[in-house]
């Protein structure tokens, strides 16, 4: 019960990070106009969003080498780590952006 709670937060985080990064995304988009200088922070934070896409493929790479062989993984845990991991991604994206945005 109590990894399921913790689940649950981690979800509704993601949830709130990908809702985040979307309205942030249309106000700045509206208040730019579609500038160059926005499409440069919006590429370069996508940049550093897609760090974490590497990230996971050595996480993915490495994890086998860490857990039993007897572990399995139910197709619903799967895409809940999935979920998360998208939500994370767009976390960092999020940072990124307000990052971008105050430097440039």
């Amino acid at each position: 019960m109590n990894e399921q709670i913790i689940l649950l937060i981690f979800l509704i985080a993601a949830l709130v990070a990908t809702l985040g990064l979307y309205f942030l995304k249309a106000k700045k988009q509206v208040q730019y106009k579609g500038d160059e200088r926005w499409g440069l922070i919006q590429l370069k934070a996508n940049n550093v969003a897609n760090i974490s896409n590497s990230i996971l493929l050595i996480v993915l790479v490495i994890l086998p080498l860490f857990i039993d062989s007897q572990t399995t993984f139910t197709f619903q845990r799967v895409i809940t780590f999935a979920l998360i991991y998208i939500g994370v991604r767009n976390l960092i994206e999020l940072i990124a952006i307000i990052y971008f945005d105050r430097q440039l």
